[in-house]
Order: C-alpha cells, then structure tokens, then sequence
C-alpha cells in the first residue's frame, strides 16, 4: 500500500456514526474507501477515521457522543461524489449489505449514477459525466 498524501481540504465532510469502526469496514468493502487515520479512544474503539475514495473525495467518520441531539430527518444532506468505477458493481455490492440503493439512472444533465444510504441514514450519490465533449448549454436546455 502506498502512503497517504496529506494535502489541505477545501471541504471536509464530517459524519457522525454510531459506531467508527463498522462504519469505516463498510465504506471500505463495499464502495472502495481507504483508511488514510483511525484515532483510537481510551477503550480501543475508534473516535475518528479519516477515510478517501479519491484526492478531495474525504469523509470524517466520527463517533456519535451519547447526549448528541439528533435529526428527526428534515435536515438532510447529499453527498456526491464523481466516480470512476463500474457503477453497477458498485450498487450490487450495496445492495447485498441490506442498504437502500437505487437503480444505476442515465440523468438527462449528462450523467449516470446511483445514489446509495449507507447504514447511519446517510446519503451518498456516485456519478459518471456521460459525455464530456458536450456543451454546458446543450446539457441545460435538455431538461
């Protein structure tokens, strides 16, 4: 494995999960992140991971404090990440880990992909330009 490269973030997308660990086995094996750090607590769990799909595709999972008041779903958040991968892949790894998943989509603004809920509620889309000879304005007006 070849070592990290540590770059400052222009976006860092932090996630509360119940727990780091499962979480971060899950973004590995089943959508091909990495762990680049795993803070551990006093008690061996982890606290922190700091994982990557790709250069700037960073996520920091952080473990859910017990009196943290949580979301009765309104507020919600997608996260989209380009992806270079074989998307169908990609969902039926999903989808056998009991996930919501949706169908890989041809989008009329130019793009296929697959929106998949990881198991804390989170929303993750994965996405394909289509074609990247065509105009900004011919993909506006299509829709």
């Amino acid at each position: 494995m070849m070592p990290e490269d540590f770059y400052p973030m222009p976006l860092f997308v932090r996630m509360l999960v119940s727990d780091v660990a499962a979480a971060a086995q899950w973004y590995a094996e089943v959508l091909g992140f990495r762990s680049v750090y795993a803070l551990p607590a006093g008690d061996g769990t982890q606290l922190m991971n700091h994982i990557r799909l790709e250069r700037y595709q960073d996520l920091m999972l952080v473990s859910q404090p017990s009196d943290f008041p949580t979301s009765d779903g309104c507020n919600q958040l997608v996260i989209n990440f380009s992806y270079s991968g074989d998307l169908q892949a990609l969902a039926e790894r999903a989808i056998v880990t009991g996930v919501m998943v949706t169908d890989p989509i041809f989008t009329t603004y130019n793009t296929y992909e697959v929106t998949i809920i990881d198991p804390n509620g989170y929303t993750l889309t994965f996405s394909q330009i289509l074609n990247r000879d065509r105009p900004f304005s011919q993909v506006m007006s299509a829709g």
